[in-house]
């Protein structure tokens, strides 16, 4: 599988979020679980993958 896009989110509810919030590329502040990525299982499935931070 291929990940179709990665992007963060403007709009800081990414539960409502829309194609007018997202924003290509990762945050660019790299803020806590603001990245993510996106990709189609063989099925047709979206899946949609947010960063998590290494534990410290």
């Amino acid at each position: 599988m291929e990940t179709v896009e990665i992007f963060h989110d403007t709009s800081d509810v990414f539960h409502r979020s829309s194609g007018a919030t997202r924003r290509p590329g990762p945050d660019p502040e790299r803020r806590t679980y603001r990245s993510y990525a996106v990709f189609n299982d063989p099925d047709g499935n979206e899946w949609v993958l947010q960063e998590v931070p290494a534990e410290s």
